[in-house]
């Protein structure tokens, strides 16, 4: 990198609360002060996560998650996630709906998608699909059937700030804070992304060790209310807890 380019870089963010204008009234924006965000190599020492209450969580996700504004019924942990403590953005932590999952492994034991033609998917997914789906030419060499309850669903994840490697950064911490409690037997770490969303968390979650699996097809669950989400296709992300654990470390992130 030229002299030049590194000294005209920009330093810091400037964040504003949207309440100053009256654009935004949750718990993000409505209590929160103007603050600089530093970049660079002190920007990972600012962010934190902190447990929160249910309703903290849902008045977040109401206001600022792209497609999910509303709470699973029985979880097993929100964060908030702070930066110079005024908080940006949460997580929330459920076991997933399911009875048990085939998990795909190749040479290295990394995880594998389960096999798909992405020519044979609609239209609107497959450039999606070409750029979240690890290669289909890697061989798998080994599966396993899981039980449901060694996996953990991150079942909410949403930034109401804007800010460079917030995401990532967040979700690590959130990762780590999450592990660190958790005594059931978690294998792997769960969540899914409606296939035509390709934002800031899709990139945070594989720049943080997960891995898009496959996808769930549309269709409403005959036990659950109905919900649009549910008309659409969602990716699914794994994070093997092992890979979360040597995540634990933000000193990428403060690059």
């Amino acid at each position: 990198m030229s002299t030049h380019s590194a000294s005209t870089r920009t330093q810091s963010f400037q964040h504003r609360p949207p309440a100053d204008t009256g654009e935004c009234s949750c718990p993000i924006h409505a209590n929160g002060d103007p603050f600089t965000a530093p970049l660079g190599i002190r920007f990972a020492d600012h962010v934190g996560v902190e447990p929160i209450d249910r309703e903290t969580a849902a008045a977040v996700y109401e206001a600022h998650h792209s497609y999910m504004g509303s709470l699973p019924s029985v979880n097993l942990a929100h964060h908030g996630m702070y930066f110079q403590d005024s908080l940006v953005g949460a997580i929330t932590y459920r076991y997933p709906l399911i009875s048990k999952k085939r998990i795909r492994y190749g040479v290295d034991g990394q995880l594998c998608p389960e096999p798909v033609e992405i020519d044979s998917l609609p239209a609107e997914i497959r450039a999606t699909a070409r750029r979240v789906l690890p290669s289909t030419d890697t061989p798998v060499v080994d599966s396993e059937v899981i039980s449901g309850d060694s996996l953990v669903e991150a079942a909410r994840i949403c930034m109401g700030v804007r800010m460079p490697n917030l995401a990532s950064a967040a979700l690590a911490r959130s990762q780590e804070r999450f592990l660190q409690s958790d005594d059931r037997n978690t294998r792997f770490l769960l969540t899914w992304v409606r296939s035509d969303y390709d934002g800031a968390m899709v990139r945070a979650l594989k720049d943080k060790g997960w891995t898009c699996t496959g996808y769930r097809e549309p269709g409403q669950a005959s036990n659950r209310e109905d919900k649009s989400i549910r008309e659409r296709y969602k990716w699914r992300f794994l994070c093997p807890v092992d890979t979360a654990r040597e995540q634990s470390t933000l000193a990428r992130w403060s690059q």
